[in-house]
């Protein structure tokens, strides 16, 4: 009785022991999968602010266009893009913002705002040469002038 009792617990201690270098050898592959998919979903959250910001920088040009002065139209419109990406975390660069088709009455503009993010793994994609850093994304919206 005693000897199965001693051998039962030896399985289970080696066992024990098994689990912990297979859980060592899984760990850094489970965090690669973990950390790239925040990565993802910073970037599709990134796109989306962009979108949006874009969507209502043209939607600012559509309505309160100046046809006389079209470069204080699209100054105006600019803290209009910025204050959307201020408001879910991105600030967004002036200079990054360019339209196009500006501002004629029935025909379309066009918003176009771009932004940099810093990926969790931008070092490690960028030596295995995977990506150029910085990682630009850009998001284009077309209204029509009313």
């Amino acid at each position: 009785m005693y000897h199965k009792t001693l051998n039962q617990f030896r399985r289970w201690h080696h066992t024990k022991a098994q689990a912990l270098v297979e859980m060592a050898l899984i760990l850094p592959l489970l965090l690669l999968l973990i950390l790239g998919a925040v990565d993802f979903g910073r970037l599709f959250m990134t796109k989306f602010i962009l979108t949006n910001a874009a969507r209502e920088g043209a939607n600012y040009i559509a309505y309160y266009f100046d046809q006389d002065n079209i470069a204080a139209s699209q100054e105006a419109a600019k803290p209009v893009i910025q204050a959307e990406g201020n408001s879910s975390g991105i600030t967004i660069d002036p200079s990054k913002i360019s339209f196009t088709g500006c501002c004629t009455a029935g025909q379309p503009v066009s918003v176009t705002v771009s932004h940099d993010v810093d990926l969790i793994f931008d070092g490690f994609l960028s030596t295995m040469g995977l990506i150029d850093l910085p990682v630009t994304l850009s998001s284009t919206v077309t209204m029509v002038v009313q």
